[in-house]
């Protein structure tokens, strides 16, 4: 009986202990909140450990949950804006290219994502379908984004950064939430999450939301047919055990329905040498997740998660399937007064199917790989509180190009109780993509000049190549956090990227051969014939003007000069010119003239970008430099309840971000929004 109270007392007390800690550090007003609370914010991908932001060395910008309510932003990529160092560009209604230091495009691959641990990147590419990433901002705890290799820890495509959104627990979203409003961008807006606690220790929650956005305009002003909708829904539940162990249970599900308009090289269809679809394309996927946690002290844990994700896609050039299943075991323990080690196993098991178009086609259509790997990672303090040196690599081996190592050397050094230098050197790889060995791409059409009967069409297709190999990266890095006073805070990274063996497609020793339509089709396989180097700056700032007013500035610039073979003939080339802007300002004044009311101001400025690729078809201009300005007001009549206005886009009717990299037809831009939402809390 006694054993029975003990046992009831210590599962309540660890699910009280639970709930405080699964409470976000920055739930609290961002006006509220001095340098030093910024700064002692925790983050946990630095190291795959808890530590303080102020104690990471690395790159690292936490978009917290009071953050992301503030900007008015309506999905994750419009978040993502917040961060130094990322390019984010939305290319159509329902299409996002997203990437850290260089090299954003459509099909973007140097970037690793994660959704509470879960890696949600595309084998097919190796980067992600933003518009299948619908998470519940309202229950993002943070987002934590790291510029630079993460290889170390994460491993492979970890090369130019880490986006690792992390949700609240359970336990710390009780009660009901509704969200609800719309506008004339933003169509609707949906959303309905319910917390409860079904025993003592254990939190769960289920949620359901809805988002239906329209399309974007051409730069005439007419309809650029690319409206899509998305509903999605899943449940988490956290569990305390009387042990103390910790279990996590989560999962997802969604369907989206996006419109795309296609100009696809058709050789047969004289003069234009293309046809025009309006294309309307079915995503659809789920995923499972389970987390198990134990503390062994106070400084020593370990964890076992097992994730199975399952994604269908299909439009009109492609049609896929992938199913990932995967292991990841850790363990954090302490080696004497000086070493605090992070290790890990993990197994990784992808599974996939294509079926083939005209457009596209893999061989095999279906295909099975295994991946390996593991880490550790030693941080060693030299001098107490003041040094610390940390030395860890990653060993994987893959299906393609068997092992890979991916080590890093950091360096942090305590200069004061307001300042903090760090240094890094990082190596990572890009491991190949399914399409990079294995696919055939129809990617354009020339006309060949010749008189009948010679062939009128020279069809240009990129090949998969079983020979290409990994790209890999050298990254030098220097950084400062400082507090000069008690109401100003700076985060400065400097940085050097020596790249190699990028990819390039196609050379001029390749010989066009006609098909059984009398088309000459010029086979351009993809090959390692790139290098090059990038040096950049972001600048990370937050200055609290007077109580109830702060101030946050975020500012990068970027300088990529990249070469590639000179007999490289394909415009699908990395290295064709400089996709990506030199400089990117955000300032963001969140104000609260009164407790209940929100004024929040944000101001963004992108410099030109050039285009990725040969767009003849529309243009090959750069897109213009812009600046946007969106203002949010909310105003609460009592605790539970919020109602809000946001204007976007406020300083021009539309503006262009970026092209669209795979079969495009026009450039689309962004327009004027506003719309209005409630929220209720029950």
């Amino acid at each position: 009986m006694h054993t029975q109270i003990r046992a009831n007392v210590m599962a309540g007390l660890m699910g009280g202990m639970f709930l405080l800690a699964a409470t976000p550090a920055l739930s609290a007003d961002l006006t509220e909140l001095s340098m030093e609370e910024l700064l002692a914010v925790e983050v946990t991908s630095v190291g795959k450990k808890t530590q303080s932001l102020s104690d990471a060395a690395a790159a690292i910008f936490v978009i917290s949950n009071d953050d992301i309510r503030r900007s008015g932003a309506t999905s994750v990529p419009e978040a993502l804006r917040m961060a130094p160092g990322l390019e984010v560009k939305r290319l159509d209604a329902n299409k996002w290219a997203i990437s850290a230091r260089g090299f954003s495009g459509r099909f973007a691959n140097k970037l690793l994502v994660l959704i509470d641990g879960r890696t949600v990147y595309t084998p097919s590419f190796s980067g992600v379908y933003w518009e299948n990433q619908d998470v519940m901002l309202a229950d993002i705890d943070r987002i934590e984004v790291i510029r630079g290799p993460g290889a170390t820890l994460w491993g492979a495509n970890a090369v130019n950064g880490v986006i690792n959104i992390i949700t609240r627990s359970a336990a710390a979203t009780q009660g009901g939430l509704l969200i609800a409003g719309g506008g004339n961008e933003e169509r609707a807006i949906g959303a309905l999450r319910y917390g409860a606690e079904p025993a003592p220790g254990t939190f769960a929650r289920v949620y359901a939301k809805y988002n239906a956005r329209d399309a974007l305009i051409t730069s005439l002003g007419d309809d650029g047919r690319d409206e899509w909708d998305i509903g999605q829904g899943g449940f988490r539940v956290d569990s305390t055990l009387g042990s103390g162990d910790r279990v996590t249970l989560e999962g997802d599900l969604y369907r989206s329905n996006l419109r795309q308009q296609l100009e696809v090289p058709d050789p047969l269809a004289v003069p234009t040498f293309s046809d025009a679809i309006d294309d309307h394309i079915n995503a659809e996927g789920w995923n499972l997740l389970g987390r198990w946690e134990r503390a062994l002290s106070v400084s020593s844990d370990v964890s076992l998660q097992l994730y199975y994700d399952h994604a269908e896609r299909e439009e009109y050039y492609v049609a896929q399937r992938a199913d990932v299943l995967d292991l990841d075991l850790q363990q954090r323990a302490k080696a004497g007064e000086r070493h605090d080690i992070v290790w890990g196993l993990g197994y990784r098991n992808i599974a996939d199917h294509f079926n083939d178009t005209d457009l596209v086609t893999l061989t095999p259509d279906s295909e099975n790989r295994d991946l390996w790997s593991g880490f550790v990672q030693d941080e060693i303090e030299l001098l107490r509180d003041r040094l610390r040196l940390t030395l860890g690599t990653k060993i994987e081996h893959n299906d393609y190009t068997g092992l890979e190592i991916q080590p890093n050397v950091r360096l942090l050094w305590k200069v004061s109780e307001q300042s903090t230098l760090w240094s890094a050197i990082s190596r990572a790889v890009r491991t190949p993509s399914r399409a990079e060995r294995s696919a055939t791409v129809s990617t354009r059409v020339a006309d060949t000049g010749l008189p009948a009967p010679y062939p009128q069409s020279l069809l240009l297709q990129s090949v998969g190549d079983t020979g290409y190999a990994s790209e890999t990266l050298i990254a030098y890095e220097l950084g400062l956090r400082t507090t000069p006073t008690r109401r100003l805070s700076l985060d400065l990274s400097l940085f050097y990227n020596d790249y190699d063996q990028l990819r390039t497609s196609g050379t001029s020793s390749d010989q066009a051969s006609p098909n059984e339509d009398g088309v000459l089709v010029l086979e351009l396989p993809f090959a390692n014939q790139a290098s090059g180097h990038g040096y950049g700056l972001e600048l990370a700032a937050d200055l609290q003007v007077r109580e109830g007013w702060r101030l946050a500035l975020a500012y990068s610039y970027l300088d990529l000069d990249l070469t590639a073979s000179a007999d490289t003939l394909d415009s699908s080339n990395e290295t064709q010119s400089r996709t990506d802007p030199r400089q990117e300002l955000s300032l963001r004044s969140l104000m609260n003239p009164r407790p209940n009311i929100d004024v929040d101001l944000w101001l963004k400025y992108v410099d030109r970008t050039f285009p990725a690729f040969d767009i003849g078809a529309y243009s090959n201009e750069p897109i213009p430099a812009y600046w946007t300005l969106d203002l949010r007001l909310a105003w609460r009549p009592r605790a539970d309840l919020e109602l809000a206005l946001v204007g976007q886009n406020l300083l021009s009717e539309s503006h262009q971000e970026g092209y669209q990299d795979a079969f495009a037809t026009v450039p689309l831009e962004v327009q004027r929004g506003l719309y209005a939402t409630l929220r209720l809390d029950f």
